[in-house]
């Protein structure tokens, strides 16, 4: 009899999973607070290391400075959550090194960390943590980590020539290699699911496979998950998008919620009730979204006095309220901000299941969505459906 390759994957998972260390989200905040102490040689004293994690939605970061070869970081996180530490060996600071230098990607949890640099980060070894063998683990058994393929693929673009005759061919080629090999990942990433509901790493993969497969499909594996894991942030993010994807459509009534302006007033949906309110989900960030602001402006300055009303809900993090409150008044935005500085994790985004920007939705006076996705020409003849010329 035959042996298929999804056969001949599932066969594998299920040797791994037998060895895999699957740890509760109780299990790993038994310790109050983590320590992660390094060490490095004496060479990259005076040097900064950089550490970025999640606590209770909102971005965290911290440095320390390598004395004596050794180096400190502690704190406490309300749930492990996948973090970043940047190394700057050369003092270029942590803005020219935090996306294509010296980097470590590690699940961070109440615990003990211990890390030893010898040439860099990414190849530094990690011992001491349960959470830190068990992600290793799993990073095994799927193939690798999400951001060690993103880095082969830029080395790789990187390497092309721009002025070779079959530059955009190599491109493509590589493209193509690159989506394969996130596709082979992703298909791990859904039987890991499958056959592990009460690890924490469940969520992670499930979240990744939701950006290419339906929902509909996700739906029955997430449920399966243990009610322990189902309580994670992540998971909760990721039931919404569930929901949000049956019951955000054209028809449906738009979900209130309520946000901090820019002087900290709640704002809701339901406060524009009477009048047609566009919900506008963008980022400071993002390229596409402040190209259409131009044209934006112009829509409200012609329909704001038949009676549109503007609310911008920026998914800018806490370090990212400068250039928030920067970009609103850069491109003279004058309508309604409201932003709670959570990045993606924006309560509002997460309500309405967005996972890209600019992405809006054009509420009517009963509180019904109306239309979706209103940019450039769409927007125009939408707004003149409703207000005439």
């Amino acid at each position: 009899m035959q042996t298929n390759k999804k056969q001949i994957i599932y066969m594998n998972i299920l040797k791994l999973t037998a060895a895999l260390l699957i740890l509760s989200p109780i299990q790993l905040l038994a310790q109050e607070g983590f320590q992660l102490k390094g060490n490095a040689p004496k060479k990259f004293d005076g040097k900064k290391v950089y550490l970025d994690y999640t606590k209770e939605g909102f971005s965290m970061a911290d440095s320390a400075i390598i004395k004596n070869g050794k180096f400190t970081f502690t704190g406490m996180v309300d749930e492990p959550a996948y973090s970043r530490m940047v190394f700057d060996p050369e003092g270029k600071g942590k803005m020219m090194v935090q996306n294509n230098g010296d980097r470590l990607y590690f699940y961070l949890g109440n615990e003990t960390y211990k890390m030893a640099i010898k040439d860099s980060l990414s190849t530094s070894k990690i011992t001491g943590s349960a959470l830190h063998d068990s992600y290793t683990k799993y990073i095994a058994e799927i193939g690798s980590d999400f951001m060690s393929i993103i880095d082969g693929a830029n080395k790789e673009f990187a390497a092309v020539k721009a002025d070779a005759p079959d530059a955009n061919e190599q491109y493509a080629a590589i493209r193509e290699k690159y989506d394969a090999k996130f596709e082979t990942r992703r298909e791990k990433e859904f039987l890991f699911a499958q056959n592990n509901p009460n690890s924490i790493f469940s969520i992670d993969a499930l979240k990744d496979v939701a950006n290419k497969r339906k929902l509909s499909e996700i739906e029955p594996v997430f449920l399966a998950l243990s009610k322990e894991v189902r309580q994670l942030t992540s998971a909760r993010e990721l039931e919404a998008r569930i929901l949000a994807d049956k019951m955000i459509k054209i028809g449906s009534k738009a979900p209130d919620f309520a946000q901090p302006d820019m002087d900290g007033k709640m704002v809701k949906v339901s406060d524009f009730l009477g009048q047609y309110v566009l919900i506008d989900f963008w980022a400071s960030w993002c390229g596409p979204c402040r190209a259409e602001n131009p044209h934006l402006v112009k829509a409200y300055e012609k329909y704001k006095p038949k009676g549109l009303e503007i609310l911008a809900v920026s998914i800018d993090d806490n370090k990212g309220r400068n250039a928030w409150l920067k970009a609103v008044e850069d491109d003279g935005l004058p309508w309604i901000h409201v932003a709670d500085l959570k990045g993606w994790s924006n309560d509002a985004a997460v309500l309405y299941g967005v996972r890209g920007v600019p992405q809006n939705y054009l509420i009517d006076p009963t509180g019904n969505i109306v239309a979706v996705n209103l940019r450039g020409e769409k927007l125009d003849v939408e707004l003149e459906k409703v207000f005439g010329q």
